[in-house]
């Protein structure tokens, strides 16, 4: 029922220890209250994989070069087909839980689930249709438009297993690469022919490791080199 409900904030960064324990906003009942299981007592899913910052250089002959980063640039997003009712139903059964038709997983009732389940389509919407509006070249290495999701793993939503494995595949990650950048006056590491340059991205990604692309990319230009490290957070 679950497996295409993707959260609104999914984008954020993990929550800490604290964060994660704190009550749910908008909830009256105080998440310790006697009678009442607290929130911080239910069992929590297994916390998202860390994020890896990544280095990658390009160089090649500048008419090359200058291809490349048109041919690349784009909105930097995996534009996922979206049914808001399904949202909704999904969030519903969620909100609801195993805990009878009386009570939800927090306590509230069916009608409260369902005014849940509302705000969160809602919210859901709000998210869609503000990265739909991003459709120009902000991104200058989009995943996508160098190996674009097919139209049939887009219509299974972000979080169908068949379409993770298929980014696994072939993007080697299970999501967009986060936070691309380009890194001015990063060097190629060796001196280059005249009419050559290199350019310096920084992105991160979690959960695995975008060689499937960078595979790619040496296949579709031939000229350029790419090289891939892996850079620490600290």
């Amino acid at each position: 029922m679950t497996e295409n409900l993707r959260l609104p904030w999914a984008e954020l960064p993990p929550a800490t220890a604290r964060d994660a324990d704190a009550p749910v906003p908008g909830n009256r009942r105080a998440a310790g209250r006697r009678g009442r299981r607290p929130l911080s007592a239910w069992p929590k899913p297994a916390g998202p994989a860390p994020w890896q910052y990544w280095h990658l250089l390009v160089y090649g002959p500048d008419a090359v070069m200058d291809t490349f980063g048109a041919e690349m640039a784009g909105p930097g997003l995996i534009p996922w087909s979206f049914d808001a009712e399904r949202v909704e139903e999904d969030m519903f059964a969620l909100a609801i839980g195993h805990d009878g038709p009386a009570r939800g997983r927090a306590g509230l009732s069916v009608e409260g689930c369902r005014i849940l389940a509302r705000q969160f389509r809602a919210a859901a919407e709000a998210r869609h249709a503000r990265l739909t509006l991003r459709t120009d070249g902000d991104c200058p290495l989009d995943f996508h438009q160098l190996v674009p999701v097919p139209a049939h793993i887009l219509a299974l939503g972000a979080t169908h297993p068949d379409a993770r494995a298929w980014l696994h595949r072939h993007w080697g990650i299970a999501e967009a690469p986060r936070q691309v950048t380009y890194l001015p006056g990063r060097k190629a590491g060796r001196r280059l022919p005249r009419g050559h340059r290199a350019v310096v991205y920084g992105f991160f990604t979690r959960g695995g490791e975008p060689m499937p692309v960078v595979r790619r990319a040496e296949e579709h230009y031939p000229p350029l080199t790419f090289r891939l490290s892996e850079r620490s957070l600290g």
